[in-house]
């Protein structure tokens, strides 16, 4: 009787460490800022396919835009820790609308505007038919340290695409 005591017991711990030990999801070590737009849902943050980065692609007007053919594509520098770049979004799909953009550090967690002048929006998308896509806009942007990057790209509150970046030193 006492064997089985001892193995209900063991048997007991084992389940509860088991069950407890399971891979930790982006719910249980994300902090989301407390300035962040309400529409941004820490579920969004599990939508990233970490193994889908950007690609260059062509447009049929210009073959130097980066980004997710057909979706969000961007005209401009390669981003570097702390320097502020100058990018031409274009957007398929949609002809007007806010941009808001977050940008999220795989490695630290780091939960930062992308826009470099600190806020999460910016009004403005339009611009016309540009380079093949339905609309445009042009932007500074900034992320603050190296890493692997999340962009989740908003449009009117909505998410519109996730771009990934691998920012380099």
């Amino acid at each position: 009787m006492r064997i089985k005591s001892v193995a209900f017991i063991f048997l007991s711990v084992f389940f509860l460490l088991v069950g407890c030990s399971t891979n930790e999801t982006v719910d249980s070590k994300l902090a989301l800022p407390e300035d962040l737009p309400d529409f941004v849902q820490k579920s969004d943050f599990e939508k990233v396919d970490w193994n889908r980065t950007v690609t260059e692609f062509d447009t049929g007007t210009r073959d130097d835009m980066v980004g997710n053919k057909n979706k969000v594509g961007i005209i401009g520098a390669e981003l570097k820790p702390n320097k502020v770049e100058k990018w031409l979004w274009h957007f398929w799909g949609i002809d007007q609308g806010e941009l808001t953009v977050v940008g999220y550090n795989k490695d630290t967690s780091k939960i930062t505007p992308v826009l470099s002048d600190g806020v999460w929006s910016k009004d403005g998308v339009g611009g016309g038919k540009i380079e093949g896509a339905d609309a445009s806009l042009p932007s500074n942007v900034v992320l603050l340290e190296v890493g692997k990057w999340a962009l989740f790209v908003y449009i009117d509150g909505k998410l519109f695409d996730i771009l990934v970046y691998e920012v380099k030193e």
